[in-house]
Formats: C-alpha cells, sequence, structure tokens
C-alpha cells in the first residue's frame, strides 16, 4: 500500500528548510508545495515555522493559504503546524495585513509584551529566543513517552514573537513561560501545534516528529479529569501496533 502523501506549505512567510531536513532524517518524505490546491489534497499537511517580525507580516499572504489549512482541518486529516505555523490555525489575526486565522483552534493571537519583565526580573525579550520548559507534553497520547519517567517536563528551543494563550477552549495544552505562560503545544483530534521548533531542539525534537508521524491518526484529546499520564500506575507493559508514516513496521510501547 502506498504511503500517505506528506505536505510542507510553503507559505510566502516560510521558513521550512531545516524541517524539511529534519523530517528526512527520521525517514519521512515529504515535499514541499507553494500551491494552497496541492496541500488541499495531501493526507499530511505540514505547516512550517515562518518570518514573523512587524515587516514581514505586513507583507502578507493570500487568504486561499489559510483556506486550504481549514480546509485540511475540517476533514479531519492528520496536521501538524510548527512555530508561526501555530498561529495560523487560532482564530485571531497576526497582523492587520495577513488574514484570520484557520479557526480551528478558538483563541486569539498574543504578543509578548516588551513592558513586562521575565522570571530573572530581566525585560522581557521579544522575539524568545533559546530553550524553555514544557510542561503538559506527557498528555499527548503520541508525546507521552518523550517525558523522562518522574519528570515534570521537557526542553525545548523556542524563536517567536507570537503566542497563543495557555488555555484555549476545547483542546489540551502543554505550556511554557517567557514572562507570562504561553500554549508550548495544542492538539486536539488528528491536529498537532507546536510552538516550539523540533527541528532545532535536538533529538528530543525529533522525537517528537518521528512520534506524530507514527501516530498520525490517534485520538489526542485526553479526558479532563484524566491526570497526567506521568502519574498514572499502570500495568504491566505491552505494545500496541499502529499505523505509521515512517515507511518502517514500527510499535509503541505502554509503560
Amino acid at each position: 500500500m502506498p504511503l500517505p502523501t506528506v505536505l510542507v506549505l510553503d507559505h510566502p512567510l516560510a521558513r521550512p528548510r531545516r524541517l524539511l531536513a529534519a523530517l528526512a532524517a527520521i525517514g519521512v518524505d515529504a515535499r514541499l508545495t507553494d500551491t494552497p490546491l496541492a496541500a488541499r489534497q495531501a493526507d499530511v499537511l505540514v505547516v512550517p515555522d515562518g518570518e514573523d517580525a512587524e515587516g514581514a507580516l505586513a507583507r502578507g499572504i493570500p487568504a486561499g493559504t489559510i483556506d486550504a489549512i481549514a480546509h485540511h482541518a475540517a476533514r479531519e486529516r492528520p496536521l501538524l503546524a510548527v512555530g508561526f505555523g501555530l498561529c495560523f490555525l487560532l482564530s485571531g489575526r497576526t497582523h492587520p495585513a495577513m488574514p484570520p486565522g484557520a479557526g480551528v483552534f478558538h483563541a486569539p493571537v498574543q504578543h509578548f509584551d516588551t513592558r513586562m519583565a521575565d522570571e530573572g526580573e530581566r525585560p522581557l525579550m521579544s522575539p524568545h529566543v533559546g530553550a524553555s520548559f514544557v510542561v503538559g507534553l506527557d498528555r499527548q497520547p503520541a508525546l507521552c513517552g518523550l517525558v523522562p519517567h518522574g519528570a515534570p517536563g521537557v526542553w525545548m528551543h523556542f524563536r517567536h514573537r507570537l503566542c497563543a494563550p495557555a488555555r484555549v477552549p476545547q483542546a489540551d495544552v502543554a505550556v511554557a513561560h517567557h514572562g507570562v505562560p504561553f500554549a508550548a503545544a495544542l492538539w486536539r483530534g488528528p491536529t498537532l501545534a507546536v510552538q516550539f521548533l523540533p527541528e532545532q531542539s535536538g533529538p528530543r525534537g525529533l522525537d517528537v516528529l518521528r512520534a506524530f508521524f507514527a501516530h498520525p491518526a490517534t485520538p489526542t484529546v485526553s479526558t479532563p479529569t484524566m491526570p497526567p499520564t506521568s502519574t498514572l500506575a499502570l500495568s504491566a507493559p505491552r505494545t500496541t501496533p499502529h499505523a505509521s508514516l515512517l515507511g518502517v513496521a514500527t510499535t509503541t510501547k505502554v509503560s
């Protein structure tokens, strides 16, 4: 059976080169497309990081780019958004010159307020660049194995001026801090959006990509009252077969 078509959406502000290299490194055959019509035909759509500086946003992008993302999400096909790509899935605008977001997640786009101070009482820097601690990824079924047993979270690399709030209706959220808490990752159904950059987060970042493409159709909304996976007392380890986009047979160990 042929592998599903994985397309990376090369929108006018996109910076997909490192992400494409990371996908190739884990064995995912992803192709770049700058055509919204082609993006609508993807089995798996990837929205990469992009330039979020004021001057770049002022140039805008075609509304068809956002429409293609919304169309893909409405069909409940696997969707991965990375970095600035996460903002395309929100309901607000990233800039007056930009089209409204796809509304996959009903949350506004937020800016870091440089008048605030960070955790070390230093002036808040924007863009936020560097490693930050992400808490809550162990509640995402495909990613729960990435958090070491007993650890509260993992370090990931960020580079962004815009973000989603730490609370988003009808979605699960992993949280990081840069002066204020913000959404480091959002997920619902087959959609995963990460504000951090897996392609720049070392081996653990590659593990994020590997886990997503090994579980592209896994339902990913956790029960609100369920405690984090890392706190559950589970039975003996078992293995569960699942579909994979990596081109190899894979097995998930549930521990």
